[in-house]
């Protein structure tokens, strides 16, 4: 039990501090383990299956249903209540968790791909079309260079959700971070230090990769689309100021002969 006033914080200090907290099955290391292999397994199963389908609708500008579908799908659908239908389908543990990760995760990488290809400057495509490229060189060597940095975008979109829902799938059984959220409010531990760590590193693992992402899409991207200034509005041109009539002045004295 926790002693009333304890600072959340100083607990918190106390079990990342405690070695035998590190170790054996179910100990930080493991559990993080755990969450770090979730989240990529979905993440890397999700970008295979969204990432090619999204750049051909978008690069075939035909079938466009398809990823706002599944974009407006994505927003609509409750984690928690995924993660309990394929626990009760298949069987809770991770197992589970993950599929449905793989479904949480598509949607924004489908669409975030489907826009940066749809919205590729016409004209560099028919350049490219009169230079004599193939359709499939166009999308390899013009298309996806450019809509790289939406790539980029929507990955890291599903890489925090996928983060963050892959604690939430501690409520069926799944392993990661999140058991230390749900098991230190049990009976068995009632440890608020134990809780907060799970909170903290969660958020903490959010941070790493979203960081991870950023610096290897910087790496392949183009350094002109990289640098490119942010476009800003045009200042409007201040309005000419108003005018009024004015009574005539006398007329010039007459010239003497």
């Amino acid at each position: 039990m926790v002693e009333a006033g304890a600072d959340p914080m100083n607990l918190m200090w106390d079990y990342l501090t405690n070695g035998d907290n590190w170790s054996g099955d179910g100990g930080i290391a493991d559990r993080a383990a755990e969450h770090v292999a979730l989240c990529l397994g979905a993440l890397l199963i999700a970008g295979l299956i969204a990432l090619p389908v999204g750049t051909m609708v978008g690069h075939g500008r035909r079938g466009d249903d398809l990823p706002i579908a599944l974009g407006t799908l994505g927003r609509l659908m409750a984690p928690l209540g995924v993660f309990c239908y394929f626990a009760l389908k298949i069987d809770a543990g991770s197992d589970a968790v993950l599929f449905a990760l793989v479904l949480l995760a598509i949607p924004p990488m489908m669409t975030a791909a489907y826009t940066g290809v749809r919205l590729v400057d016409v004209a560099a495509v028919d350049s490219a079309r009169a230079a004599g490229m193939l359709p499939s060189q166009i999308l390899r060597g013009v298309e996806i260079p450019i809509a790289l940095p939406d790539l980029v975008g929507g990955i890291r979109k599903a890489s925090r959700q996928v983060v963050a829902m892959a604690a939430v799938g501690a409520f069926v059984g799944a392993g990661g971070l999140g058991r230390l959220i749900i098991d230190g409010q049990s009976d068995e531990f009632r440890d608020y230090g134990m809780v907060a760590t799970g909170g903290v590193l969660i958020a903490l693992l959010a941070v790493i990769l979203d960081g991870l992402i950023v610096m290897v899409g910087h790496r392949f991207t183009s350094p002109g689309l990289a640098r490119r200034p942010v476009s800003r509005p045009a200042r409007p041109e201040p309005a000419p100021a108003a005018t009024y009539p004015t009574m005539p002045g006398p007329p010039p004295p007459p010239l003497n002969n």
